[in-house]
Order: structure tokens, then C-alpha cells, then sequence
């Protein structure tokens, strides 16, 4: 027996060694053969990927081939992980029309998990994207990032990790993003510099921020506008901000549920918005980040935003005094900052003759509850700073629904 120990142990070892080695290489195999049919689709194709988890070590590219699908056999089953990726910066990279994703996980990746640019017809369905090191700022920006596209649907996705946001949709327009669940990251849902969305029926939860619509400077697409936020469940939205420093997320307190940022025509309606610790509703213009831009076609105002028949409530945690936004508002009101806040900056371009707003560019909040609010007046530095909201207690024509045409 004392000889025989060592040869099973012996034995053991190379079993094992012969099995690692075996994994590395089907995985190597199968990233060659996906990559070949990423480079040799033809329009209309259907790119199955089979079960199982695979390790790859390049970006998959699909450039200029229209009407492609790519199916797995399920998000907690067809698993692509780039833990270790060693080329490229995402793991999924699309310039194509009528790209449809749908039922497979991608983890890991050193960049953004999905990213499709400048593409009209993109379908996100049923997908599993993210980083199992939560709250890493070494984690790539977005999950899934359509940019410059037209006609996006997200719908029924898990989205984790993100060092900027989980679902997030840039400089596009016709866009629906629905049902998906989105947890750990530092913004939980944004379209930026968009137009024409719905974000309707989604979970966010655990994030820094629950639900952004920005407007940023120096974007070649700017002034999104339309964006209806509904139905949704944003709650307990505290994690804390791993965000890169210089970003515009990295000065959301955690602690946030919805922010509407320097964008017109919003409407906030039918959400539950609660367990926040920071504050629920903010409604600020760009000038609230202090930060210059010389952008001259750039409006940094929000205009024509209404926030009603929502379910509030604040968290019973501190608020966030690690950045700037939660710095300002902890300066103006200690620990008690109300639900909703609204900047109180308006842009001059939005006023009648006698100086009262425009009937579509006005501020209105009702029905919301025994809520909290302050108007911070920052235009005039506070001067005339009020709690009263019965002066915004009015209505907005609704916004038409967003139909992709796809």
C-alpha cells in the first residue's frame, strides 16, 4: 500500500492535466469554428450556438452582413466567457442591420459585453451579460450598448457589473427597452442623447442609480428628447459608485433612483421608486455638474418633464456625500433631502413674452403621493427656494408610443 499511494496520486495528477488539457483545446476549437461563421455569414443566416460554457480569448465581429440571428440554447445555458480575453475590447462587436441576439450569456469581457454601432434594427432578447466581480471598476462600461442605432428592442435581459451602465442606449432613436433586470452596476438603465424611447416593466435594483435619461455636450448626436419611463420597479438602488473618475456617473450618489439630465419631453408614470437613501427624483439641467462645455447647438435644460401616479418612498439609510451631486444636496439639506428635486433652472429659449414657460416646455408633478419636493432655484443661487409643488401640479400631453417598425 505505501507504494501504491503515490502511483494513484501519480495516476490522479494525469488525468487531470490530460483533462484541463482537453477543455482548453475544445474551447479553442470552438472559438476558431464561431469565428469562421461570424466571418462567413451570409444575409439571413441563423448562427446556432450550442450549450455548454466556453472560454474565448478574442472579440466575436459580425461587420456589413445583414439579417442575422444569433441563438443560443438559453441564457443560464449557452455561456461565451472572455474572463482573460487577450484581444479585442468587447465580446460581442456589430455593424449590421436586422442583428438579432437572443438566449446565450457573454461574461467577462475586458470591454463592453454587447456593443452594436451605428446599425438600424437591433433586437437584445433574453440575454445573460455582465461581470461576476461586482462593483469592480476594472469591469468594462456598458452590458449591452447600442450606439447610433435606429429601431432597438432589449427586452427579458439579466444585466450585472457594469462600471458605467447595464442597459444603456446612445445617440439613437426608436427605442424599447422592457422587462429586463439590471443589478450591481453603477447605472442601472440610461439613454443618453436618444430619442423617442420607452422604458417600460423593468427591475432595477442594487445599482448606484436606478434609471438615467442624460443629455451630454459634445456628442455628434444631441438633444434626445421623448423618453417615457413606466411601470417600472426601481428600488433600493444604494450600491455604492465604482464608476471612472471623469465620467458623468461617477458623480451619482448611490443611493439614486431616477435621473432626468439637461433632456426634454419625459415622462416618469406608474413606477414604484423606493428604498433610495439618497433621492428618488432628480430633475437637474447640466449646469448642476459644474462642469464647462463649449458646445454651442447643446441644450443643457431639461424642459417638458412630468412625474406622476408614481409610488414613492425614501430609503431609511444616509445619503451619499462622496460626489458632487450628493455633496450639493446634502449642503442644502442635511440628511433630509426631499423625494423629488427639481434644479430650477430654465432655459430662457423656453418662455413666453411675459416670462411664464411654455405650455410643453413646463415641469409637472401630481399625484405622487404624500411626497417631498423642492424647487432649489439655482439660477438664482436659492434665493428663491421652495418646497411648495402645488405650483407644478399640472399635466402633459402624452407622448405617442414607440413603434420600431422593424
Amino acid at each position: 500500500m505505501k507504494q501504491l499511494l503515490p502511483l494513484v496520486l501519480i495516476t490522479a495528477l494525469i488525468l487531470s492535466a490530460c483533462k484541463t488539457k482537453q477543455t482548453a483545446s475544445v474551447d479553442a476549437t470552438f472559438e476558431k469554428q464561431l469565428q469562421e461563421q461570424f466571418i462567413n455569414a451570409k444575409e439571413g443566416d441563423v448562427i446556432e450556438l450550442p450549450e455548454g460554457t466556453y472560454t474565448l480569448n478574442r472579440s466575436l465581429v459580425l461587420d456589413g452582413v445583414k439579417n442575422i440571428t444569433i441563438r443560443g440554447k438559453g441564457k443560464d445555458k449557452t455561456i461565451l466567457s472572455f474572463k482573460g480575453q487577450k484581444d479585442g475590447a468587447e465580446g460581442l462587436r456589430i455593424t449590421a442591420d436586422g442583428i438579432v441576439m437572443e438566449d446565450f450569456a457573454i461574461l467577462d469581457p475586458k470591454g463592453d459585453c454587447i456593443k452594436v454601432q451605428d446599425a438600424t434594427n437591433v433586437t437584445f432578447r433574453r440575454l445573460k451579460v455582465g461581470w461576476n466581480s461586482l462593483h469592480d471598476p476594472k469591469n468594462g462600461s456598458y452590458g449591452t450598448y447600442p450606439v447610433g442605432c435606429t429601431n432597438v428592442l432589449i427586452e427579458d435581459c439579466d444585466v450585472f457589473g457594469s462600471s458605467d451602465a447595464g442597459v444603456y442606449v446612445g445617440q439613437s432613436k426608436n427605442i424599447i427597452v422592457r422587462r429586463n433586470h439590471v443589478h450591481d452596476n453603477v447605472a442601472g438603465i440610461e439613454i443618453e442623447n436618444s430619442t423617442d424611447a420607452e422604458v417600460t416593466d423593468n427591475l432595477s435594483e442594487n445599482n448606484t442609480g436606478g434609471i438615467l435619461v442624460f443629455d451630454l455636450p459634445e456628442l455628434p448626436k444631441k438633444n434626445g428628447m421623448r423618453c417615457k419611463v413606466a411601470n417600472n420597479r426601481i428600488v433600493n438602488n444604494n450600491g455604492r459608485n465604482f464608476g471612472v473618475k471623469g465620467t458623468t456617473v461617477a458623480e451619482i450618489p448611490a443611493g439614486t433612483g431616477i435621473i432626468a439630465m439637461a433632456t426634454n419631453f419625459c415622462d416618469i408614470a406608474n413606477n414604484e421608486i423606493s428604498g433610495q437613501n439618497t433621492i428618488q427624483i432628480a430633475i437637474v439641467s447640466y449646469l448642476s455638474l459644474q462642469k464647462p462645455f463649449k458646445d454651442s447647438i447643446y441644450d443643457p435644460y431639461c424642459g417638458g418633464i412630468t412625474v406622476h401616479d408614481n409610488k414613492i418612498t425614501h430609503g431609511t439609510g444616509s445619503p451619499d456625500n462622496t460626489v458632487t451631486f450628493g455633496q450639493l444636496f446634502i449642503a442644502i439639506f442635511g440628511d433630509k433631502i426631499p423625494d423629488v428635486v427639481f434644479d430650477g433652472e430654465i432655459n430662457p429659449a423656453y418662455l413666453n413674452n411675459d416670462k411664464t414657460i411654455k405650455e410643453d416646455q413646463r415641469i409637472c408633478i401630481h399625484n405622487n403621493g404624500n411626497i417631498t419636493f423642492s424647487n432649489l432655484d439655482m439660477a438664482n443661487k436659492g434665493k428663491n427656494r421652495s418646497s411648495d409643488a402645488t405650483k407644478y401640479d399640472c399635466t402633459l400631453a402624452p407622448l405617442q408610443e414607440v413603434k420600431l417598425n422593424q
